[in-house]
């Protein structure tokens, strides 16, 4: 089920960091420590010679003052849009072993620019911070989630439910069944 643009991945991303981090006349030791990543890890990235988790992608874009899509690859089209699978790219939610991961789709310049389905097994790391804007929409199709909020009170979702918010927020997930849990995100610009 891999993507087509896996291969390409790493040099696409690192390409637009390193372009938009030079037409800001950010060093890449400036941005790195904006972003909370280290200097060899961004010339790593930048150079195509690694990939990123979403929380490192969304850290360094906040640093870049884009959102998370505009680093990321978008195959533009026009009036109605079909994406098939080979369209979606799996990413990590974290960078470390046993972190879930989703795949997902980008689409930079709309107003819907992120659709993610995520399979959460029990045992996974889902539980790093992400800070966002724009509004999101969480779905959950089977299991039961727990979204935390820095400043509000955290909320249960079962299958079936739906949650919205707005950002800027920083929150973060944890898996609350035994079982799997299955969870659509939407996205969207601020």
């Amino acid at each position: 089920m891999a993507n087509r643009l896996e291969g390409e991945l790493p040099a696409l991303v690192g390409g637009r960091v390193r372009e938009l981090r030079m037409e800001l006349g950010l060093s890449g030791r400036g941005l790195a420590a904006a972003a909370g990543v280290s200097q060899p890890f961004l010339s790593q990235l930048e150079s195509g010679q690694t990939s990123v988790s979403l929380v490192t992608l969304y850290r360094i874009a906040n640093a870049l003052g884009v959102t998370g899509p505009e680093l990321l690859p978008t195959p533009l089209r026009e009036g109605i849009e079909v994406y098939r699978r080979s369209d979606f790219t799996e990413l990590p939610v974290a960078d470390r072993l046993g972190s879930a991961s989703g795949i997902g789709l980008w689409r930079a310049g709309r107003t819907i620019n992120e659709l993610f389905d995520f399979l959460i097994e029990p045992g996974q790391h889902i539980a790093e911070w992400f800070e966002s804007t724009g509004e999101h929409g969480v779905i959950c199709l089977e299991g039961c989630l727990r979204v935390e909020f820095d400043k509000d009170d955290d909320v249960t979702l079962s299958a079936g439910d739906v949650l919205f918010y707005r950002g800027p927020s920083r929150h973060r997930w944890h898996l609350e069944s035994e079982t799997a849990c299955r969870v659509i995100l939407v996205s969207t610009t601020s």
